[in-house]
């Protein structure tokens, strides 16, 4: 559904300007990382059968072991990507003048290192800026960064994107 396609009552002027302040108020503060999330074969399985992606660099293992050049298999990019959904958000639910916090998309997603089955990934989450649209309606951008465990690079940057529908 399109965010701009959802209903909203828009608060009065004074009340708006305190959600607002309050809103802001938490964001400014908002970097988190996640704990460590397993990311074993039986993840990578589910996810392939999910999805019909079910190449061999992810899906067999003694194939990977044998002819892949990371040692074994690796998680799909887009499985790593899926983790943002339900990871290292900033919650703005049930935040009194906040009806909704939307999907709204992604930006400059970037697949940077392979991550082996097995290893073990964090998300980090930085704001980057929160923007009005419309009359109650807020756009926020943050900066997702998931990192491997034991590796520099990480693996995928994006922006994630929200759309916060004020009451």
């Amino acid at each position: 559904m399109n965010p701009a396609d959802v209903p909203f009552v828009q608060a009065n002027a004074a009340d708006t300007t305190l959600v607002l302040e309050a809103l802001r108020a938490r964001i400014e503060l908002a970097t988190a990382t996640t704990p460590w999330i397993p990311i074993t074969q039986s993840r990578i399985d589910a996810f392939a059968q999910c999805t019909d992606d079910t190449y061999w660099l992810h899906t067999d293992p003694e194939r990977a072991r044998r002819e892949a050049p990371f040692g074994g298999t690796i998680a799909h990019g887009f499985l790593l990507l899926s983790l943002i959904a339900g990871h290292g958000t900033i919650h703005l639910e049930p935040m009194p003048g906040v009806a909704h916090v939307l999907n709204y998309g992604l930006e400059r997603v970037r697949f940077l290192t392979p991550v082996s089955a097995c290893a073990r990934v964090r998300i980090h989450s930085q704001v980057e800026a929160l923007v009005e649209k419309a009359p109650g309606r807020w756009l926020l951008s943050q900066e997702k960064r998931i990192e491997i465990e034991g590796e520099e690079r990480p693996a995928l940057t994006a922006i994630h994107l929200a759309m916060i529908l004020l009451v």
